[in-house]
């Protein structure tokens, strides 16, 4: 074997892991992003917090809490805490995240297992989809339960939100009519008077309009 070609082949030994990683992020951050485009609005936000709050034992405050004091999205939150799951901290990661960095850059640090964490979103997904069903099927239920968690979803925001691409949001919107159908519910769930002009001001209502609803730009993990 010549120099040049083992030249090649070792250069190769390093790509191809590499390149390898970049195609299990890219598949873990498209499954994550479904969470995220779920909880462009209202309607679809409760139960994307719901399902965070179960799968991760985690108040639904302290998500909120989290998300607000990190300005993360609810898939951002999500990977984040998969690191810490890993072993990663906290507090280690909102350091990087202060100097600019994405959640996703500093997974890559952390050496993330991105075929763990697409797993792990996809049974996010799947209890966001139960809880959705849930909703259409009682959403008094779901109301009761809001209230005696203290959860407001027009109080659960922030600009990171919008990090979603609006193919995104059209296949959440999508999802969310599919399941709503499905249950035979075609109407919004009740809410008090102030609430409801509240949601109006915020945005269309999700059920009248197809479900989530909203102006993302696309923003692709940074690498």
């Amino acid at each position: 074997m010549n120099r040049s070609a083992r030249n090649l082949l070792f250069l190769l030994s390093f790509l191809v892991p590499l390149l390898a990683g970049s195609d299990e992020q890219q598949k873990a951050h498209k499954i994550v992003n479904k969470v995220t485009a779920m909880a462009i609005d209202p309607a679809g936000k409760r139960a994307v917090s719901l399902s965070m709050s179960q799968y991760l034992s985690a108040g639904r405050a302290e998500l909120v809490q989290l998300r607000q004091a990190m300005n993360m999205n609810y898939g951002d939150l999500f990977v984040a805490y998969e690191l810490v799951k890993s072993g990663a901290k906290m507090d280690v990661i909102a350091a990087k995240m202060k100097t600019g960095k994405t959640v996703w850059q500093a997974a890559d640090e952390e050496h993330a297992d991105w075929k763990q964490i697409a797993s792990d979103a996809k049974k996010l997904n799947g209890k966001v989809d139960t809880n959705l069903l849930g909703h259409f099927g009682n959403n008094k239920a779901e109301t009761q339960r809001d209230r005696a968690d203290g959860y407001d979803p027009f109080r659960d925001s922030v600009t990171a939100d919008n990090d979603v691409s609006k193919q995104e949001v059209e296949d959440a919107q999508q999802r969310y009519v599919f399941l709503r159908d499905h249950t035979g519910v075609a109407s919004a769930s009740p809410l008090d008077t102030s609430t409801e002009k509240s949601a109006r001001i915020v945005r269309t209502d999700p059920v009248r309009s197809g479900g989530p609803t909203g102006a993302p730009s696309s923003a692709p993990p940074k690498n």
